[in-house]
């Protein structure tokens, strides 16, 4: 059985990122099936490219060796400090920026950015998506990409979600429904594009640790430990915990 880490004197901010960056280790497609779908609907080849919610940095690393420069930006300190460390670590003073601002006032010029993503959050924000979106299309050239993607609420999320009366999945599901037909109100186009993904975890017990961390309700998890430890074993392949999911990506263009 793994051992639950102890992150009493952790910030939590960092404890959620560090589980955060232990599911996308668990996932056995983002390199393969991820990271080049959102490359290719973004079309961030040779380009200065703006990471809206970038968090700790998940993306810059494989984008920073195909984009001519990014912007990264993101609301909090925590996230601010953790790219500019890896900016750091990694020598990319001169291709990367890091920029702390609120998504629903972006401190940029109009154009500025020659294709822009968003990736995980926007769905999280439905009182300012519509803000963050204007934003978004405003600091973007005409005609430009601006990618915005999400987990769909398919596969496995709903099936995990009911044990716990979790209404991520709905509100996922609600999303979905409106935000095409609300981009098309606004003159802009959208394409959208389904990327399958599975989480491979290496034991239920460390799927229920990193599970509880970043995604599920902590409290309602345990109390619902039992339950959701059945729900992992159920998914055992080849010895590890296969979640599947969807990733949904939108491909805006404004005139």
């Amino acid at each position: 059985m793994d051992t639950p880490v102890s992150h009493s004197d952790r910030s939590k901010d960092s404890v959620y990122w560090d589980y955060w960056v232990e599911m996308v280790k668990a996932s056995v497609y983002r390199d393969s099936r991820e990271l080049p779908a959102i490359i290719d609907a973004a079309q961030i080849q040779g380009k200065h490219v703006v990471d809206a919610g970038c968090g700790p940095g998940r993306l810059i690393l494989p984008f920073a060796k195909i984009a001519s420069t990014i912007t990264a930006v993101d609301e909090s300190d925590w996230t601010r400090k953790a790219v500019e460390d890896l900016i750091f670590e990694h020598r990319l003073k001169e291709s990367v920026q890091m920029v702390q601002s609120p998504m629903v006032g972006l401190p940029f010029d109009d154009g500025i950015s020659e294709s822009t993503y968003c990736m995980w959050i926007i769905h999280h924000a439905k009182k300012r998506w519509e803000k963050i979106v204007h934003e978004l299309v405003r600091i973007t050239r005409p005609g430009s990409p601006i990618v915005i993607g999400f987990a769909s609420g398919e596969k496995d999320l709903p099936l995990l979600e009911d044990i716990v009366k979790h209404n991520h999945a709905q509100d996922c599901h609600i999303f979905d429904a409106s935000f095409p037909k609300w981009i098309k109100e606004q003159g802009w186009s959208v394409d959208v594009r389904k990327v399958p993904l599975a989480f491979e975890f290496k034991s239920p017990e460390w799927a229920f640790e990193v599970l509880s961390n970043t995604f599920l309700p902590k409290k309602v998890a345990l109390v619902k430990r039992e339950e959701l430890m059945n729900f992992f074993r159920s998914h055992l392949k080849g010895g590890k915990v296969v979640i599947e999911q969807e990733l949904r990506l939108y491909v805006i263009r404004a005139p």
